[in-house]
């Protein structure tokens, strides 16, 4: 829809422009006597001399409220900061978690594979050696440790290769 001026007399355009231009200005002045008034009952009603003036005890409990408004505020952050990093550690373990899940199927894999091949191997008989019991060596039991028990003894720690 498109609006369309109606033909007017060149008097009647000032009279309308100087009426509107009135109009705007008696609005912007409304509007700055608007935001004055609310500004300053903002200002009154959180005026903290006056408050201590009129109740100390009022002003008391505005401070409290304040400091609990702060220490809430700083708590909010604190743990939006533990949520971020308790979340950034949870992926890294997931992550940790799917790559030694993939290394375990792979170790599957390749023992299925190795069994596959020993059976083939099994399957031909010409390949396997055959055991008698003259082949057999017997060794002799290892002498028994002191007398105490296990429990009493000290743990022993022995370094272990990293790596597969």
């Amino acid at each position: 829809m498109v609006a369309v001026p109606l033909p007017q007399h060149p008097d009647a355009g000032i009279s309308r422009q100087s009426s509107l231009s009135e109009r705007r200005s008696l609005v912007a002045q409304r509007r700055v006597q608007r935001q004055k008034r609310s500004l300053e009952l903002l200002q009154g009603s959180l005026s903290a001399r006056r408050v201590e003036r009129q109740a100390p005890w009022l002003a008391g409990l505005h401070r409290v409220a304040d400091g609990a408004l702060l220490a809430t505020g700083v708590a909010a952050l604190a743990l939006a900061g533990l949520t971020l990093h308790w979340q950034g550690r949870w992926g890294r373990d997931f992550r940790n978690l799917q790559s030694a899940q993939e290394l375990e199927h792979r170790v599957m894999e390749s023992r299925s594979a190795l069994e596959q091949h020993f059976l083939s191997r099994a399957s031909r008989p010409g390949t396997l050696v055959a055991t008698s019991s003259k082949d057999l060596l017997f060794l002799p039991s290892p002498p028994p440790r002191g007398t105490g028990s296990a429990v009493q003894q000290p743990l022993q720690f022995e370094l272990i290769a990293s790596g597969y």
